[in-house]
């Protein structure tokens, strides 16, 4: 652990050579293998950054981890062995009480290509050194969509759980949008519909605030309109209120493009990033909410040559951080900007420019934490999940 702290400080003062041409951007040594895939952010009740991996060996893939603060690293622990492929990237997320909660999907016996995947959830109360059996958070009747999974951390150590699911298929609606939550022991709540027909599979994002939820996806509308949407709805309740348009960009497709939003919350102001291609050019957006959601400012075009895959978070000075692929030809940039509440970018820096793999690592993931933007990638290139810390003194 000695040898990776100095090798991580190395990176981080920027003396092992310029992987980055800003100097705002400094690469990370991760306890990651290489040939791992799947990567994964998120933070502890008290401020750690959680980064997750799967690791493969034969046929069998582990759900890893570890912390990351004040430029160290704990010890890798694993979550859970699994037989075979994975679906949905696995998550390992810090709970308001201190504990963890993990959350992946694995394929039941003969239903992979089907697309049809398995939620599972355990719980750790000693920081991930033992867990609970693996639970099903989910009803005999869900059939979920191996896609997508996203969850939100509610009060009490509680914890929001949506997917997509299929239980539908055969019907007009095939693909709706269902949520649940997990309760500080572990159980499941009965599960609610949030939505009855949206994109198969597209990733959702779900954020909360205390336990007011909102999830913002990529609506199905008649005519193969796919733009996107926000559903507001309480924790363990059904939504009261119908969804509303995050923008209407009129987005045709016939099929799911993949390609998902993001969403972030701090009290009435919400933040949300998407990513359309109207006409066949791609573009990535962010908009604000100044009243929870309910209406949305017009949105500030941060890249007209986007490949998409965003992630966003909002910051102190109410602006909002969003990260995503740009298009430079046979390779992508992987970009993070801030976008102040007037639409405008006052700060914008490249994380990685390469090639990224497809899904299920395909994604790149943002968080956080005081003055610095943890970003996560699959680098499909040097097959590595990679990790880089962006300073955000000064932005």
């Amino acid at each position: 652990m000695k040898i990776l702290k100095l090798l991580s400080l190395v990176l981080y003062l920027g003396l092992a050579g310029p992987a980055h041409s800003d100097p705002l951007v400094n690469l990370i040594v991760t306890p990651a293998a290489i040939d791992c895939r799947q990567h994964g952010l998120d933070k502890t009740a008290d401020g750690k950054l959680i980064f997750s991996w799967v690791d493969i060996a034969d046929d069998n893939n582990f759900v890893r981890f570890a912390f990351y603060q004040n430029q160290d690293w704990s010890a890798a622990r694993t979550v859970v062995g699994v037989k075979g492929k994975l679906g949905a990237p696995p998550k390992v997320i810090g709970l308001s009480d201190g504990a963890l909660l993990a959350l992946w999907m694995d394929y039941p016996e003969g239903k992979k290509k089907s697309y049809w995947g398995r939620i599972y959830s355990a719980r750790s109360t000693d920081g991930g050194s033992s867990w609970s059996n693996p639970a099903l958070p989910n009803s005999k009747a869900a059939k979920v969509y191996d896609a997508q999974m996203s969850a939100a951390a509610l009060p009490g150590g509680r914890l929001a759980l949506v997917w997509t699911d299929m239980r539908a298929a055969q019907d007009e609606h095939r693909y709706q949008l269902f949520s649940t939550v997990i309760d500080e022991k572990g159980n499941a709540a009965p599960e609610h519909s949030l939505d009855t027909d949206v994109c198969s599979c597209c990733p959702v994002d779900t954020a909360a605030e205390q336990d007011s939820l909102m999830t913002v996806y990529r609506d199905h509308l008649p005519g193969e309109v796919r733009d996107m949407s926000v559903i507001r709805w309480v924790a363990g309740q059904s939504p009261t209120e119908a969804s509303n348009p995050v923008y209407n960009d009129g987005w045709v497709i016939e099929g799911c493009p993949s390609n998902g939003p993001a969403l972030a919350i701090k009290g009435e102001r919400v933040a949300a990033a998407w990513f359309t291609a109207k006409n066949g050019q791609g573009y990535v957006k962010a908009a604000f909410s100044e009243n929870a959601g309910r209406n949305f400012a017009e949105p500030a075009v941060l890249d007209s040559n986007a490949a998409g895959y965003v992630d966003a978070a909002l910051l102190d000075d109410g602006s909002v951080l969003v990260s995503w692929r740009s298009r430079t030809g046979p390779e992508d940039v992987l970009k993070l900007a801030k976008v102040k509440t007037d639409g405008t970018l006052s700060k914008a820096v490249e994380v990685f420019k390469g090639s990224f793999p497809r899904w299920p690592s395909r994604d790149p993931q943002l968080k956080v934490i005081g003055d610095s933007a943890y970003v996560a990638w699959t680098d499909a290139g040097a097959k590595q999940v990679k990790l880089a810390a962006v300073s955000l003194v000064g932005w």
